[in-house]
């Protein structure tokens, strides 16, 4: 048996990473093509799945949009009763945005259950889950820093008068 090198190794990670990231981005466009939304709105209703009620200026934060944006994306949720605003019951100024059961339902009847998850990652030993959660942690540590640094390319370019 040949063994292969570390540098093709390295090539075929990335390429399986790659592909990867392809294919999760087509799912969730077909998804939110699906539902009627655009790929902002879409992740916007990810976000506040995975992160709970949230300002919709924290929501603008994470999915980098503009106050404006925002509030155009928000009210495409709630009109698709995938998302509502409510009250903070801590502090009834504030208005946060949260994902509707119907949406929890809707991802379910997509994605599938939590035991069609459980029974994909059967395969995987704990050791294995944890290096792979730690591998994933780290890709999306990765990706930030690289949304960072696109952020400072963005702004020289500003304050040099092109783009």
């Amino acid at each position: 048996m040949s063994k292969i090198s570390r540098d093709e190794l390295v090539r075929s990670f990335v390429d399986a990473v790659r592909a990867s990231q392809t294919a999760n981005q087509t799912l969730d466009s077909l998804v939110g093509e699906y539902l009627g939304l655009d790929s902002s709105a879409y992740r916007c209703l990810d976000i506040l799945d995975q992160d709970g009620p949230m300002t919709a200026g924290q929501l603008a934060g994470r999915a980098r949009l503009s106050p404006g944006a925002i509030t155009a994306v928000v009210d495409r949720l709630e009109d698709k009763g995938l998302a509502r605003r409510t009250r903070d019951t801590s502090d009834r100024r504030r208005v946060l945005v949260e994902v509707t059961p119907l949406a929890r339902e809707g991802a379910a009847e997509l994605y599938g259950s939590p035991e069609d998850g459980a029974q994909a990652l059967a395969r995987y030993s704990d050791e294995e889950l944890q290096f792979l959660i730690r591998f994933l942690q780290g890709s999306v540590a990765y990706q930030e820093e690289r949304m960072r640094r696109l952020d400072e390319l963005k702004a020289r370019d500003t304050e040099r008068g092109s783009r």
